[in-house]
């Protein structure tokens, strides 16, 4: 059924029909002009304002690639202007962007195994450069620091467990091991940084209001540092200066000069200072003595020195070497009592032979927050980490190989005691001559002993201390020392410094045997220079064994042979010298050998001490070439100077079979063949200047008969050439010739006739016939200076000098036109009259 539509909506739609007819109509009725119009513009668009645009474009973008390019090199040019101007102020080494791996690791090696020359241009290998060789333990130490340092990257609950945990095992186990019951450890890199913070405990327990009130709390009673005389040079003056305390504070004890060890400290005298500081109202704090002084090794007595610091309420503070036998013996609670003081400090890093472990002092908190306060103790797990090293190696060592190396080292010393007691010409330092005890059979007599000694450390003496000395087991004279006769002999200076020579050169020739046994040199007080070996700092690191301490006695042995023949002869070489008229004893205390001697000429031998500056020099040139023959013959002889500059023959080690006699006998004939030698051409330079002279004045003679003879036009250049053709002269002045052996001088007319120069022995008795220089005879004979002696020669030349500038002919005179022949035996040297020698 369809809907039926309105009329009203039909009408609507017609409307809506038309409308849209209108609206399209006048799109419809667009004029073609227009349209014409339009397609022109969109043609000239496209075929010339496009392309216009595009090539603008592309101008602006070069042009913006241009600016941005200039500004990129501003930049780059600011920068490097910013760099040139930072550049000195850039060490050379760091400049740049850094190297790579290889690079550093390069430069690692140069600085090690390369030095530079003394002027800095020239690079070369450093020889003594030598790494040590680890074993597993001291690998493990290196392997812990890099460990520690990487560590620190953990989180920090992690890092303060393991850090306390580590802190915490040290402290048991350092304490178990050293005796020190309840200690605390402090780990340092500086030798005597923890004796400052010990003392610096010290001061803060004595003056309770120093933290407070500062120096001020310390200026009523000044506080005291006692120091042993054997300490280090300077370690007072370093415990002030961390102190703030004023070089007044320290007080230097000396040691025992009446009787006892030289080295130990002087316990009357200590009371002594002890009591006169209190009655001055100044506060004794700190007492530093020795287990083991650091030259010698001496052992104070530790046992008195505890009484006198609980008495006066003194901190005592030990150290030395003997410290490590605390480790050799069980951990009963009997030997705990035999404490070592109120603190100590160890060094295992050289006691183990590990590199770079801390230095360990420990010691006793009696005050926790007095502790804090001078910072003994840390809480920063960084610093807790120091003892990871010391933590690695002692579980890898555990106590028996700990032990075992103190203990090797220990036994080294005593072999090394044992040995030197075989020798009668060396003196022990570092052992008093006392009653030796009965040798301990075991373990437990051991113990026994250290509990009665209070001390352990007195047992083993890991510190051998000797030198040559002169045998003194033979009967003599001996003055006590509190006797009040004073004897005063000069020359026991001089053996001191004598000695002091021999065993300086004993030391070197043993290292250079011995470089598994390394010793030092050392000088101590009434001793002079001693030898030092201490294998409890060098065993571990060089591998010593008892066989090289065997090979070193052995070489020893054979240089005391020698140092004991030296000194055996010394007196009977100083008796054949001084019979001799021409030798003069040279003293030389500081020349490690027989001697010294200088040879004086007959002339001089009655001058003593009046030798002038001429007579001096004559005297050296004597010896220098004495000395140069005789080290032709034997090396043992060698230059010397004496305190008046005089050049002396020093004579050097001898052995048991030399002959002092014929020693001296060498060199007292070699020097009169010198002598006589020099007498030769002084003579002869004599001879040769009054021959000059001679001839000098005959030939003048000649030259004025000539002139008168032939006219002074013959004497001009041009002129006489012309007379000389026109009419030749008939003679001519040729010289003169000055024989040595006959003293007379003869004219040359004969030598320029044959060419050759005649004998005059020949020619006086008729019986030579002068030879042509073709028949291979010659009257004379002349050496090639290859032939002569250089000495001999130099001293010809000079004389011959001499004797030309002495010639009375001055050098403004007309120069005559004939020559000096001197003939020498063996020798011919001829002169230019009036001019220099050739």
């Amino acid at each position: 059924m369809a809907t039926p539509v309105s009329p009203d909506i039909t009408n609507r739609k017609e409307a809506s029909n038309e409308g849209l007819a209108e609206a399209k109509n006048p799109l419809e009725k667009v004029s073609q002009k227009d349209y014409n119009n339009r397609s022109i513009e969109n043609t000239f668009l496209k075929n010339f304002v496009d392309p216009m645009a595009d090539e603008l474009e592309k101008s602006v973008a070069k042009t913006n690639e241009l600016l941005d390019k200039f500004s990129s090199d501003m930049e780059a040019e600011r920068k490097q202007r910013f760099k040139k101007m930072l550049h000195p102020l850039v060490p050379e080494e760091l400049q740049g962007g850094g190297k790579k791996e290889e690079e550093v690791m390069q430069l690692v090696d140069q600085l090690i195994f390369y030095e530079e020359s003394g002027d800095g241009k020239e690079v070369q290998i450093n020889e003594s450069a030598q790494l040590q060789e680890l074993d597993e333990t001291g690998k493990l130490a290196v392997t812990a620091h890099s460990l520690a340092a990487h560590f620190t990257t953990l989180e920090p609950v992690t890092l303060d467990r393991a850090a306390s945990k580590l802190d915490s095992d040290c402290k048991l186990w350092l304490s178990r091991l050293f005796r020190f019951k309840n200690s605390i450890p402090v780990y340092h890199e500086k030798r005597y940084e923890g004796l400052a913070k010990i003392a610096q405990l010290a001061i803060y327990t004595k003056y309770p209001k120093y933290s407070t009130e500062g120096f001020e709390a310390l200026y009523s009673r000044p506080p005291v540092i006692y120091i042993s005389a054997s300490s280090p040079p300077g370690l007072g003056q370093y415990l002030c200066s961390q102190l703030g305390l004023p070089m007044s504070c320290t007080c230097t004890v000396p040691c025992n000069t009446m009787f006892g060890a030289s080295s130990k400290m002087d316990v009357a005298m200590l009371e002594k200072l002890i009591q006169d500081d209190i009655a001055a109202a100044k506060t004794p704090v700190l007492l530093v003595a020795y287990a083991g002084t650091p030259v010698v090794g001496h052992v104070d007595n530790l046992q008195r020195l505890q009484e006198i610091s609980r008495t006066n309420n003194i901190w005592l503070h030990v150290e030395g070497n003997n410290l490590a036998t605390l480790t050799l013996f069980s951990v009963p609670n009997s030997v705990e009592s035999a404490t070592s003081g109120d603190s100590i400090t160890l060094d295992l890093s050289k006691w183990l032979g590990v590199p770079a472990l801390p230095y360990i002092t420990l010691f006793k908190d009696t005050d926790q927050i007095m502790t804090d306060t001078v910072g003994l103790t840390t809480v920063d797990s960084k610093l807790q980490l120091k003892c990871l090293p010391l933590w690695m190696c002692l579980q890898s060592l555990g106590h028996e190989g700990m032990v075992n190396r103190i203990k090797h080292s220990c036994e080294l010393a005593k072999l090394f005691f044992e040995h030197l007691d075989k020798l009668p010409t060396v003196k022990q330092i570092s052992r008093e001559k006392k009653k030796r005890d009965k040798e301990v059979k075991n373990i437990k007599e051991l113990i026994s002993k250290a509990i009665s000694a209070l001390l352990v450390f007195e047992i083993v003496t890991p510190t051998v201390v000797f030198k040559y000395a002169e045998d003194s087991s033979g009967p003599g004279a001996v003055v006590a020392p509190y006797s009040s006769v004073s004897v005063e002999d000069p020359a026991e200076d001089k053996d001191v410094v004598y000695f002091d020579a021999l065993n300086t050169w004993l030391a070197e020739a043993q290292q250079l045997a011995n470089p598994n046994v390394p010793i030092d040199l050392v000088e101590i007080d009434k001793e002079g220079v001693c030898i030092r070996y201490c294998p409890l700092e060098t065993a571990q690191v060089r591998g010593t064994k008892t066989e090289d301490i065997d090979q070193f006695i052995e070489s020893l042995k054979s240089n005391l042979s020698v140092l004991n023949a030296t000194t055996e002869q010394r007196k009977k070489f100083k008796s054949i010298v001084a019979n001799h008229q021409n030798l003069r004893l040279v003293a030389l205390d500081s020349w490690a050998g027989l001697g010294a001697v200088s040879y004086i000429p007959d002339i001089y031998v009655q001058k003593e001490g009046d030798l002038t500056d001429k007579e001096k020099i004559e005297i050296n040139n004597l010896n220098s070439e004495l000395v140069h023959k005789l080290k032709a013959q034997d090396t043992a002889f060698s230059t010397g100077h004496s305190e008046e500059g005089i050049i002396c023959v020093r004579f050097g080690l001898i052995t048991s079979d030399t002959d002092v006699d014929e020693l001296v006998s060498l060199v007292y004939t070699t020097g009169r063949e010198v002598e006589e030698s020099s007498k030769f051409l002084e003579s002869m330079s004599e001879k040769i200047r009054k021959g000059i002279e001679e001839a000098n004045k005959e030939l003048e003679k000649e030259n004025a008969e000539k002139l008168m003879h032939e006219g002074v036009l013959r004497q001009v250049p041009v002129v006489s050439s012309l007379l000389n053709w026109w009419s030749p002269a008939k003679e001519q002045v040729k010289g003169r010739t000055f024989n040595l052996t006959s003293g007379k001088i003869i004219p040359t007319t004969d030598t320029y006739k044959y060419h050759m120069q005649i004998q005059e022995e020949a020619l006086l008795t008729g019986q030579g016939t002068p030879k042509s220089p073709g028949s291979g005879q010659e009257s004379t004979r002349s050496l090639s200076p290859l032939e002569m002696s250089k000495t001999a020669g130099e001293v010809k030349a000079q004389l011959a000098s001499q004797s030309a500038a002495s010639s009375p002919t001055s050098p403004s005179s007309p120069q005559p036109n004939g020559t000096v022949s001197v003939a020498l035996p063996d020798l011919v040297t001829k002169t230019n009259v009036g001019s220099e020698t050739k």
